[in-house]
C-alpha cells in the first residue's frame, strides 16, 4: 500500500499533535490506482453476479445493434418502396441482417414494413432503444452526502429498458448491495477493534460516516472500473466495426469521422481528472477547517477564521462545478462538430446516390452511441475521484492499528482462567500518543474474592489504570500479570472473556431489556436475568414496565432514568459472570438502598475479583483494599481504616474534603 494510505497513530516528529487520525488526505495518481485495485478485490467474491451482468451486457448490445437497421428497412423499403431483391446486392447492410433480408426478398413494401415494425416491437419489449436509454434505481437526491450514499448502496443501472433491462437492473442493485455489505462489515469489524487511544482520537461521527456513507463508494468504483469500461469498449468497437464494414467502401469519411470523434473526446476530457481530484481534496480540507472553528465563534478572530474557511470552501466547490461543466461543454461541442460533418457526408451521399435516406437514422444512431460512450469513458477517471477519496477514508479505517496481542509466535497460548487468580501490576506506566504521561510506576496485587477501590481526584489516571485489565490499553512501561503471566500474552478476546467492564457512561441499545442484558451472555435464561437485576435493585422497575424483560427501551436508554440505566448496566456486568468485574463509578446515580444492595452483592461474591472506581465514601469504606491515585502515581494503599487513621495522609484529606 502507498504510504499515504496508511498513517499510524503516533506522535509526530515535530512534536505537533493532531486531534484526528486521518491527517494526510492528498492523493497522488499512484495512490488512486492502488485504491482502485484494492476496491476491485471486493468485486471478485461476487463472481456469479458479475458474470451474469457481463452476459446480459452482451445480449443488450447485440440486440441493440440491430435496432437502427430495421429503421433503415422501414424508410428505404417501406416508405421509399425500394425492392429487396434476391441476394440483396448493392444494399448497405451488415452481415447479421442478411437472414431478414433473405426472408423479405420479393415482398411488397407494406408487408416489409409490417414485418420490420413487428421485429422492432419485439426488440423494444426486451431491450428498448438499447444503448441510448438508461434505466436506473436512483431516488431523488440533493447535494448532501446522505441521500447520495443511499443511492450508492442500491446503485444500479442498465443501458437497456424492457425485460432484459429490468433483469439487468435487479442484478446490478444486488451486486452493489453485496459489495457494500461486505465493505461495511469489514470496516465496522476493524473500527470495533481499535484501541481506546485510537477511539478517543477518532471522532465517533467520523467513524460512523465511513461505515454508513463512505462504504458504498467501493461498489461504485467496482462498477465504474469493470462493467462500464467493458461495455464502452464493446460498444465503440462493434459500432466502429459495423461502420467500417458497411460504409468503408462507399463513404469512408463516415468511418474516419467516427474514429476521430472518439479519440478527440477522450483527449479533451482525460487531462482534467487530476485537476478535478485536487479541487475535491481542497473542498474536503476546507470543510474540515470550517468544522474546526464553527464551535469557537465567540471571538472576532475566531469568527473571521470561520468566515475565511467558509468562503474558501464555497470557492473550491464553485470551481469544482466549473470544471465539471467545462468537461460537459467540450464533449458537447466535439460531438456537435463531428455530427455536423457526418450529416454533410450523409446528405451529400444521398444526393449523389451513394447512400439512401434510410442510412441517415443508422449513422445518426451510431454516432450518438459513439459520442455517448466515449464521453462516459473520458469521464470515468474524473467521476471516480470523489469515490477514490471516500475509498481512501474506508481503507484508512481498515488499515489503522487495531488491538493485537504482543504474544510472540513461540509463546504458548494462554487458556481461559478457571481457578482463583492473582492480578499484579509491576511498575506500570502509560503515555498517550499526544505525550501525556498519565501513569507512572504503579505496582500492587489483588486476588479473587477481594473488592478493590481505586480512588483519587479527577484526572488522576484511575480509568486509565482500569483500562489496562481488559486490554483496552496496554502499558507503555512495566507489566500487568494474571497468575504470573504477562497480560500481553493473552489474546484480546480471551482477556475480555475474563473481564466484565461497566463504563461510567451507560452503553444501552435501542432494544428490549432482555436484549440489552444478553449482550453480556447471549444464552442467559430468564431466571439468570432476574437474579442479576434483583442483586442491583433493578428488578422492580423492570417488572413495572409494560412487557417486563421484553419491554423496549428508547435510544441509548432514553426512556429510563439515569439511576435505572446504571442499575441495568451493572446487572449486565454481573450477568457476564467474568472472573474480574470492573465498575466505573457504579453508585454515582444510585439511591442509598440500591447502593447497599450492590455493595452486598459484591461482598458475597467470593469467586470474583471486584474493582471499583469510586468517589462515594460509603462505597470506598467497604473495599478490602484502597488504591489512592494522584497525578498518575499510586501514593497510598491499604484498608479504609488504615488510610483514614493516617494523619496528614492523602486519602485522609480526600475523605475529609468529601465529608464537608
Amino acid at each position: 500500500m502507498p504510504s499515504s494510505l496508511r498513517q499510524p497513530c503516533q506522535v509526530m516528529p515535530d512534536a505537533k499533535y493532531h486531534d484526528r487520525l486521518d491527517i494526510k488526505s492528498a492523493l497522488a495518481t499512484s495512490d488512486v490506482l492502488a485504491l482502485f485495485k484494492r476496491s476491485l478485490s471486493f468485486l471478485w467474491p461476487q463472481g456469479r453476479l458479475f458474470a451474469s451482468r457481463v452476459g446480459l451486457m452482451v445480449v443488450i448490445y447485440a440486440l441493440g445493434l440491430i435496432v437502427p437497421w430495421f429503421l433503415k428497412i422501414v424508410v428505404d423499403h417501406g416508405v421509399m418502396q425500394q425492392p429487396i431483391e434476391a441476394g440483396a446486392d448493392g444494399l448497405l447492410f451488415p452481415i447479421f441482417m442478411k437472414p431478414f433480408l433473405d426472408f423479405a426478398t420479393g415482398m411488397e413494401p407494406l408487408t416489409i414494413t409490417i414485418y420490420a415494425l413487428v421485429s422492432l416491437g419485439f426488440l423494444f419489449l426486451f431491450v428498448g432503444y438499447s444503448g441510448n436509454t438508461f434505466l436506473d434505481a436512483n431516488l431523488a437526491e440533493g447535494a448532501d452526502v446522505a441521500t447520495r450514499s443511499e443511492n450508492k448502496i442500491s446503485a444500479g443501472y442498465s443501458t437497456a429498458q424492457g425485460l432484459v433491462g429490468l433483469l439487468d437492473l435487479c442484478i446490478a442493485i444486488r451486486l452493489s448491495q453485496r459489495i457494500t455489505h461486505h465493505v461495511r462489515r469489514r470496516t465496522f469489524g476493524r473500527l470495533s477493534r481499535q484501541s481506546m487511544t485510537t477511539l478517543n482520537l477518532q471522532r465517533t461521527g467520523d467513524a460512523m460516516f465511513r461505515v454508513i456513507h463512505d462504504a458504498p463508494s467501493i461498489a461504485a468504483i467496482c462498477h465504474a472500473l469493470t462493467l462500464n469500461p467493458l461495455a464502452m469498449v464493446v460498444s465503440v468497437s462493434v459500432n466502429l466495426w459495423v461502420l467500417s464494414a458497411v460504409y468503408g467502401g462507399v463513404a469512408p469519411a463516415l468511418v474516419w469521422i467516427g474514429f476521430s470523434a472518439v479519440g478527440l473526446t477522450l483527449l479533451a476530457t482525460s487531462p482534467l481528472a487530476q485537476w478535478a481530484r485536487r479541487i475535491r481534496d481542497e473542498v474536503e480540507e476546507g470543510l474540515k477547517h470550517v468544522g474546526a472553528v464553527q464551535s469557537l465563534g465567540s471571538t472576532d478572530r475566531q469568527r473571521e477564521q470561520f468566515a475565511a474557511a467558509s468562503r474558501e470552501s464555497f470557492h473550491q466547490s464553485l470551481l469544482l462545478v466549473w470544471v465539471t461543466n467545462v468537461v460537459e461543454w467540450i464533449a458537447e461541442n466535439v460531438h456537435l462538430v463531428f455530427a455536423t460533418a457526418g450529416f454533410w457526408v450523409i446528405f451529400s451521399g444521398i444526393v449523389s446516390g451513394d447512400l439512401t435516406l434510410g442510412d441517415a437514422p443508422v449513422v445518426i444512431r451510431m454516432y450518438s452511441l459513439l459520442y455517448e460512450t466515449s464521453m462516459q469513458f473520458g469521464r470515468i477517471w474524473i467521476d471516480q475521484q470523489d469515490n477514490a477519496a471516500a475509498a481512501r477514508r474506508v481503507f484508512f479505517a481498515m488499515d489503522h492499528n487495531v488491538e493485537e496481542t504482543r504474544r510472540s509466535a513461540e509463546s504458548p497460548r494462554i487458556e481461559p482462567i478457571d481457578q482463583d487468580l492473582t492480578l499484579r501490576f509491576e511498575h506500570v506506566g502509560f503515555q498517550y500518543p499526544d505525550g501525556r504521561h498519565v501513569l507512572s510506576d504503579v505496582s500492587f496485587e489483588a486476588n479473587t474474592g477481594e473488592t478493590i477501590a481505586i480512588v483519587g481526584p479527577s484526572g488522576a489516571g484511575k480509568t486509565t489504570l482500569a483500562y489496562m485489565i481488559p486490554k483496552f490499553l496496554e502499558p507503555t512501561e512495566g507489566r500487568v500479570l494474571l497468575n504470573g503471566v504477562d497480560l500481553a500474552s493473552y489474546d484480546v478476546q480471551l482477556a475480555r472473556e475474563n473481564v466484565a467492564y461497566v463504563f461510567q457512561e451507560h452503553q444501552l441499545m435501542t432494544d428490549t431489556v432482555a436484549a440489552n442484558l444478553r449482550v453480556a451472555k447471549p444464552d442467559a435464561t430468564l431466571a439468570e436475568m432476574t437474579q442479576a437485576c434483583r442483586l442491583v435493585g433493578a428488578l422492580d422497575f423492570v417488572m413495572e414496565m409494560p412487557d417486563g424483560f421484553d419491554s423496549m427501551i428508547g435510544r441509548g436508554g432514553g426512556t429510563l432514568s439515569t439511576g435505572q440505566k446504571q442499575r441495568l448496566s451493572i446487572a449486565r456486568g454481573l450477568l457476564h459472570d467474568a472472573r474480574i468485574l470492573i465498575l466505573d463509578e457504579p453508585t454515582a446515580a444510585l439511591d442509598p438502598i440500591s447502593e447497599g444492595m450492590l455493595l452486598n452483592a459484591l461482598e458475597t461474591s467470593k469467586s470474583r475479583l471486584n474493582i471499583v472506581i469510586a468517589h462515594r465514601i460509603r462505597t470506598i469504606e467497604r473495599a478490602d483494599l484502597i488504591l489512592f491515585i494522584d497525578q498518575g502515581r499510586l501514593v497510598e494503599t491499604g484498608s479504609h481504616a488504615e488510610l483514614a487513621a493516617k494523619e496528614g495522609g492523602r486519602f485522609r484529606k480526600f475523605i475529609d474534603f468529601a465529608e464537608t
